[in-house]
């Protein structure tokens, strides 16, 4: 009985949520969230497999995650019959509202990233034909390729109280975004491995705080991903 009675308390906030967002929508109006992601080319103007939650304790706030192809190279990098994920790129993009999801934002921070890397028609010895990732502007979450990750995506998106000095959890203390996403090894060599395994779940957490540097592109603004997934080498 005591499940029974939580997961339909858990059912009916989230469906609070969801009519928070879509009251502050004109009825049949359709508003984009990834506004930062270019018409063409493909894959940087790819998304897919959203996630959104809005903040309980202000309900004009809202956050979205979304697998955003921003930043991998443009098709014509090198042999234009490929289209590869391109290695290190992350791929957990997030969004931010503060009209309830009438209008959108997407930071831009620093991290790993190919999005100049548009190549040319035809294969070519040209430098604009062989780009390589660099340290540059992303569209995903920071910090994973400085702590030797790379954000997959699949997100799963939430807001919840912080944390206080005596250990507690409360609205009071400020809110919190948690951003949990699937993760990778950035690098390929065992011993520069970031957690043992192929893939894990790590989560971004981001505090009411420092909202406002999130939304202007300051890495720091996000603590550290951490990974929650118990690991397994043979995975």
């Amino acid at each position: 009985m005591r499940r029974f009675i939580a997961a339909t308390a858990l059912a009916v906030s989230a469906l609070a949520l969801v009519v928070g967002v879509a009251a502050a929508t004109p009825n049949g109006a359709d508003t984009l969230i990834t506004v930062g992601s270019p018409t063409t080319p493909f894959p940087q103007n790819k998304q897919n497999e959203p996630a959104v939650a809005v903040n309980p304790a202000d309900l004009s706030i809202a956050a979205a995650g979304v697998n955003d192809e921003i930043d991998l190279e443009a098709c014509n990098n090198r042999n234009d019959k490929t289209c590869p994920f391109t290695p290190g790129i992350g791929v957990s993009g997030i969004y931010f509202s503060d009209n309830g999801g009438s209008s959108w934002i997407q930071p831009t921070y620093t991290g790993w990233t190919a999005r100049d890397c548009l190549g040319l028609v035809g294969t070519s010895s040209a430098p604009a034909d062989n780009c390589d990732p660099h340290v540059g502007p992303i569209g995903t979450l920071p910090n994973y390729f400085e702590n030797g990750l790379v954000s997959d995506g699949d997100p799963a998106v939430g807001f919840g109280p912080q944390r206080g000095p005596n250990g507690q959890f409360s609205w009071n203390n400020g809110w919190r975004l948690y951003y949990a996403n699937l993760t990778s090894n950035f690098s390929a060599v065992r011993s520069e491995f970031a957690f043992k395994g192929f893939e894990a779940i790590a989560v971004s957490r981001l505090d009411s705080q420092d909202y406002a540097a999130a939304k202007a592109g300051v890495n720091t603004a996000w603590k550290p991903p951490v990974i929650v997934s118990k690991q397994n080498a043979a995975l």
